[in-house]
């Protein structure tokens, strides 16, 4: 039979060390709430309206019921009774309760009505049409049948009032249901004596005696397990890249890569930390090429392993990429003077992220008569910088210092993205009419 709140306590069944390492943990996870302990008693758990502040149909009125206690309890002779919200207790929707609820266990009663959503009828340990909830109500778990007067009537276990009402345990009744929601226990079982801090409104999780909260000494082992990053394959670029991951064990891991999935090569073994996001780089690949490749890791005691799928990357092109080429300025006076002359706009790709220096060739101006390359003409990835500018000191020929481009990227693009600013002077004394080259760029 359930008992009476407050009626043959039972003691607990936890060692002291063990209660004070659950009450901390608990307080850990609801910092701001007292926590009393489960109770030692059937309690009434969730509950959940039918009406248009609650979710379901119009009749879709519940009562969930559980057992925090490690023995089974009868429900013989109980039942559940309302009260309106000026405490009347209404005997017409009185439920009679029977059988027993399980250590750990939950029961679920529903009302019994044609218009009662057939899922959660099919759902129910026992239907009852007596069952009819609304707003401003108070449910009562009560130990007798017969009918009760009120909260400190003999025979109460446990009950929960909602919205403006009489009764409520504590200093104000819980939460008011709001549309979709139910009022339930958090954590279940939970008794402060308290509503309003023991019910939490939340989604509707009403449980039937098929759920169990027991302690059935489960447990399972969790296997040594590789979790490639979103993206695993990072800064790619024509000749390598880098594989990100995780791994659950502290151990070793390694790439293994190729052009198919024989993966003909692999990377050195490399010591990894559990959980923590781990690199492995790959270079000396190939331009414009697919690598497929696989993570392998173990851990340190090599009695486990695991290897991912197959995946692949390309790697990007080769060289550079010119994007654009503008002629800012298109015709020059023969006066020997840069802020005089042509001038050109290169907008390129190196798409080798390691290489660092730029350089850049003319051959000789052919047109109404030969005009040199050399000594008349500058290129810079810097314009803005009077020193940054490299002189073309003779026709088709690279400079021995190229312009340094490590620092540069003006793109968001994958590749370096690099603006070359060439000007060129025509000496004095040059015929008129046009002229044309051709030119080289080289990064390194």
């Amino acid at each position: 039979m359930i008992k009476k709140r407050g009626e043959g306590k039972m003691p607990g069944e936890f060692t002291v060390g063990v209660f004070l390492f659950l009450l901390i943990g608990l307080s850990a996870i609801y910092p701001n709430k007292v926590f009393a302990g489960l109770a030692d008693h059937v309690v009434i758990n969730e509950v959940s309206i039918g009406g248009a502040a609650s979710a379901g149909g119009t009749y879709d009125d519940w009562v969930e019921l559980y057992n925090p206690t490690n023995q089974t309890i009868s429900l013989a002779s109980s039942s559940l009774q309302k009260a309106t919200a000026a405490g009347t207790i209404t005997t017409s929707a009185k439920v009679v309760l029977s059988g027993s609820i399980k250590a750990k266990g939950y029961l679920l009663i529903v009302r019994d009505s044609a218009t009662t959503t057939q899922s959660l009828k099919d759902k129910a340990n026992l239907l009852d049409r007596s069952l009819d909830l609304s707003t401003n109500n108070t449910i009562f778990l009560v130990n007798v049948e017969s009918n009760i007067t009120g909260s400190s009537a003999p025979g109460v276990v446990d009950y929960v009032g909602w919205g403006t009402v009489l009764y409520h345990e504590g200093a104000s009744s819980t939460p008011s249901f709001t549309a979709g929601k139910s009022i339930a226990r958090v954590p279940d079982g939970e008794d402060t004596d308290q509503n309003f801090d023991d019910f939490k409104a939340g989604t509707p999780t009403p449980t039937n005696s098929s759920a169990s909260d027991g302690d059935d000494n489960l447990g399972g082992t969790v296997l040594l397990t590789i979790t490639p990053d979103a993206e695993p394959a990072q800064n790619i670029n024509s000749t390598g890249a880098e594989i990100v991951f995780q791994v659950n064990a502290t151990g070793t891991a390694l790439i293994k890569y190729g052009l198919n999935t024989g993966y003909a090569s692999s990377t050195l073994s490399e010591a990894i930390t559990a959980n923590l996001t781990e690199t492995i780089s790959l270079t000396g690949l190939a331009c414009a090429t697919t690598y497929h490749y696989a993570i392998y890791a173990e851990n340190s005691g090599a009695t486990e392993n695991d290897t991912t799928g197959d995946a692949v990357f390309t790697t990007l092109p080769c060289g550079i990429a010119l994007d654009s080429l503008a002629m800012t300025e298109s015709s020059a006076k023969a006066n020997n003077q840069y802020d005089s002359g042509w001038q050109w706009e290169f907008n390129i790709t190196v798409w080798n992220m390691g290489e660092t220096s730029l350089k850049m060739k003319f051959n000789e101006w052919a047109g109404a008569s030969s005009l040199g390359a050399g000594a008349n003409m500058q290129y810079s990835v810097d314009a803005d910088n009077d020193a940054a500018w490299h002189d073309i000191t003779a026709d088709a020929t690279y400079p021995a210092i190229g312009a340094d481009i490590s620092g540069i990227d003006n793109g968001a693009a994958t590749g370096r993205q690099v603006k070359i600013i060439v000007r060129m002077k025509v000496p004095v004394g040059t015929a008129a009419g046009y002229y044309s080259s051709s030119y080289g760029i080289l990064t390194e």
